[in-house]
Parts: structure tokens; C-alpha cells; sequence
């Protein structure tokens, strides 16, 4: 009985200074003005431009959705149209002689980064109708990209969107600086997402993120105290204390692993590695959308984004960067897929040689805007005005040979 009690007195002491601690720990951190609360959860905010709560693809665009954007680029109102997308309004009802391309890809297609008049897909649809042998027919180029996609979301979006609108050629917009990791469970951090695993020599949908709490998305970006209540958060100095040491840590951690995951798409994958692997299963992903493509009776292709290093107008420090690296080139990506697309029956078209020569030729830096890194992130007005002139002169080309055969 005796020791009951004394571990009774002990547990209640024990309790007692714990109980004091975290007040005075309070009343400090109040005296000292020091207050770092949560940003409000997802739902907290219906006018963001993305919803969370897409069944297939994580999140989406919110369909009529607005912000004011003045992040990396240029800043200025970003609007979705009725789909969700950033895009003009599109009938579901196509001309009978139009002719509709359908964009897929991430934040370079979506390239909130400038306005909308401004993008590549707005750039092609204009010029591609002063294409001689397309002036008869409605040339629509719509955007169906949306920022932090991978090729597992891009296959959703075809699949549950894009076949609305009747589209006559689909291209994938690939950028290997991202896509590559956002098909790997074990490369990419953020979780909000499908991925497809292979299972019998099949490519099989992972929807496991339908289940998933917010605070498990991104173990870069979220911390324990998150799976707290809001509320406590928000009112507990102490609570808000930890959880800013734990997000600053977990970010230093982020820019420790930045080389490791997020350059190492430069090069080629060892075997039975994890970039193998989301190789693997990336290539596969690309071969059911062209199988799904075809089977419509539209065409299929693949265009490959630029990342910013390879495109640096000045190429001693492209040169230094390729050594850090100790790759021969910065067109492996490139390359593989190039090779890929001829023994799969698939047109693709390396953007990166064309950008990089009009970077040399000119000096100017065809991604970065100055209110972000110079020359690197995404496309600039430049950058989307000269892809937007290529692939509008390579569809030209293409729909004139084909014409006149």
C-alpha cells in the first residue's frame, strides 16, 4: 500500500511540474512575442486555386477557380476555366472541321508563371492557324497541365478529362526533372498522388492516397504536431515552437537530399535501383497512353521540356555543372526517351538542342524571371514564346507532308 502511495505522489509530481513547465513555458514564449502559427488546413480556403479532393489524381484545379499569383514569374490573376484547368473555355462539342490538340504535362504546361496569352500551348494555337494548310479548320491547342503532375497523373487526366473534348493529337509535355520522381513512391515526397506498380508484368493503379491523412503527404513539408487538433496548435506557443524546429530541420534535410533525388535524373540509373525502377514504370505508363490514345483514333507524341542547366547560355558554368556531376552530357533523359519513342512507335521531340541553340546564339536565358532565380526554374516569356514557335513550325510541317501525300 505504502509503495501505491508513494507512486502515487510521484506520478502527481511528476504530472504537477510537467503541468508547470509547459505554463511557464507559455508565458514565456508570450512575453517574448513568439508566435509562429500553422497555415490554415486545405478546407479552410475555397477560393484556392486547387482542390485536394480529386478521386483520381490528388488534387485538381477548382473548376472557375482564382487567385492572384505572384510567386515565380510574372505576377498577375491566374484563372481555371469550367473543367478545372488553366485554360480558355472549351466546348465539349467540337467544330466538325476543327482540329484540337490536348496538352498534357506539369507546371511548364500549367506555367502559371506567366500569363495566359503567354504560354506555349497559347502560342502554338495561335500560330498553327496561320498554318496554309489549316486555315479552313478551328485549331484548338488546350491545356490540360497542371503544376507537380507526374506521367500516373497526366494517364488520369487523359483518362477521366481529356476525352470530353475529342482531341485529335494528345502530346505529352515530359520533363524529366520532376516526372521521373513523381512516378516513385520512394523517390518522391509528396504522396498526394496515384502510382502504378507492376504486378504480374501489368501495370497496376496504387490509390492509396484516397486514404491518406494531410499531414502524411509530405515528410518535407509536415510535421508530427500536424496530426494535432487545429485549434491546440493555434493557441499553444509551445506547439508551434516544435513544430517549426521540426519543418526546419526536415527542410535542411530536403536540401541535403536535393542532389541525391533531384538531379539524379541527369543520369543513367544503375541496374535494380530505384531510378530504374521509376524508369521502368514511367515507360510503361507512357505505352498505355499511347495504346488508349490510338485506340480513340487520335495520334500520340511526346515533347521533352528543357531543364534549366542544360539550356545555360553560359556554358562554362554549364560545363562546371556537368562535371559536378561527372556525366558525359546533360541529354541522358532526353536520349532514352528519344530511343524509347522509335522502338515503341512514338513521335518525340527533344526541345533542350533547339533552346540551347538559340541560348548560345543569343545569351539570353530562356527560363528565370527576376523575382526568382536567374535563369533557372521554368520557361520565362521567352522561353514559352520560342516553344511555342517550334512545335507550331513542326506541326505546320507535319500536317503539310501528310496533306500532301
Amino acid at each position: 500500500m505504502k509503495k501505491l502511495n508513494n507512486l502515487a505522489i510521484n506520478l502527481g509530481l511528476t504530472v504537477s511540474t510537467l503541468i508547470f513547465s509547459i505554463a511557464v513555458g507559455e508565458i514565456g514564449l508570450r512575453i517574448a512575442k513568439i508566435e509562429t502559427p500553422p497555415p490554415p488546413r486545405e478546407d479552410s480556403n475555397q477560393e484556392l486555386l486547387y482542390t485536394a479532393k480529386d478521386p483520381y489524381r490528388g488534387w485538381s484545379g477548382n473548376p472557375n477557380g482564382k487567385s492572384f499569383w505572384t510567386g515565380e514569374g510574372i505576377p498577375s490573376e491566374i484563372k481555371m476555366n469550367s473543367g478545372g484547368f488553366r485554360d480558355y473555355e472549351r466546348s465539349k462539342t467540337k467544330l466538325e472541321n476543327g482540329l484540337r490538340i490536348a496538352l498534357l504535362g506539369d507546371s511548364f504546361t500549367e506555367a502559371i508563371h506567366v500569363k495566359l496569352e503567354d504560354t506555349y500551348g497559347a502560342i502554338i494555337e495561335q500560330n498553327l492557324q496561320q498554318c496554309p494548310v489549316l486555315k479552313d479548320r478551328k485549331v484548338e491547342v488546350m491545356n490540360f497541365g497542371v503544376q507537380g503532375y507526374g506521367t500516373a497523373q497526366q494517364l488520369m487526366t487523359l483518362r477521366h478529362h481529356v476525352w470530353n473534348y475529342a482531341p485529335d493529337l494528345v502530346i505529352l509535355a515530359f520533363y524529366s526533372g520532376n516526372d521521373l520522381r513523381n512516378n516513385s513512391r520512394t523517390l518522391e515526397h509528396d504522396h498526394l498522388r496515384p502510382y502504378f506498380i507492376y504486378q504480374d508484368g501489368q501495370l497496376v493503379a496504387d490509390l492509396s492516397f484516397r486514404d491518406l491523412k494531410f499531414w502524411q503527404r509530405d515528410r518535407y513539408n509536415f510535421s508530427l504536431v500536424d496530426s494535432l487538433p487545429f485549434w491546440l496548435v493555434q493557441n499553444s506557443r509551445i506547439l508551434q515552437l516544435i513544430r517549426k524546429v521540426d519543418i526546419n530541420t526536415k527542410r535542411r534535410q530536403f536540401e541535403k537530399d536535393y542532389s541525391e533525388i533531384n538531379l539524379a535524373f541527369y543520369k543513367e540509373p544503375k541496374p535494380n535501383s530505384d531510378w530504374e525502377e521509376t524508369w521502368e514504370v514511367t515507360e510503361g505508363l507512357i505505352k498505355l497512353m499511347r495504346d488508349e490514345v490510338y485506340e480513340k483514333g487520335a495520334e500520340f507524341m511526346i515533347i521533352t521540356a528543357s531543364d534549366s542547366y542544360q539550356v545555360l547560355p553560359d556554358t562554362q558554368k554549364r560545363d562546371g555543372f556537368r562535371k559536378s556531376l561527372n556525366v558525359p552530357n546533360l541529354f541522358y533523359p532526353d536520349i532514352r526517351l528519344k530511343n524509347f519513342g522509335k522502338e515503341e512507335n512514338i513521335p518525340v521531340y527533344n526541345l533542350a538542342g533547339p533552346i540551347w541553340d538559340e541560348a548560345k546564339k543569343t545569351g539570353k536565358c530562356l527560363h528565370g524571371f527576376d523575382n526568382a532565380v536567374p535563369c533557372g526554374g521554368h520557361w520565362n516569356i521567352e522561353g514559352h514564346k520560342l516553344v511555342g514557335e517550334i512545335m507550331a513550325n513542326y506541326l505546320c510541317e507535319r500536317y503539310t507532308n501528310r496533306l500532301s501525300k
